[in-house]
């Protein structure tokens, strides 16, 4: 499975939610939600900004769920971050567009 939907579903268990209740949040149809965390479509970048946007956390901690990305007390005294990620081919380009906000 795809370590995104994977991450998704542990948010969407940890919040105590249902598929139903979980889709009604991120605004998606039922079955839509339930096509992509069966990997039976797929999530496109555009989707995961709203899924982001509606659970109220950013992009990129999804893909580090349950560890957030850069902890926000800490953000104003970063000057360099380093982070290495296992991803695959199909992955990859999403995850670059992220970082680099293309």
């Amino acid at each position: 499975m795809n370590p995104v939907i994977e991450n998704l579903i542990k948010i969407m268990n940890d919040r105590k939610l249902s598929k139903v209740s979980f889709a009604d949040l991120i605004e998606f149809p039922e079955a839509k939600w339930n096509k992509i965390a069966n990997g039976k479509q797929r999530l496109s970048v555009n989707e995961l900004s709203i899924i982001a946007e509606k659970l109220q956390i950013r992009e990129i901690d999804i893909y580090t769920y349950p560890f957030v990305f850069v902890k926000k007390e800490a953000k104003d005294t970063i000057e360099r971050i380093s982070v290495t990620f296992d991803v695959s081919p199909e992955n990859r380009d999403m995850l670059l567009n992220l970082v680099t906000g293309r």
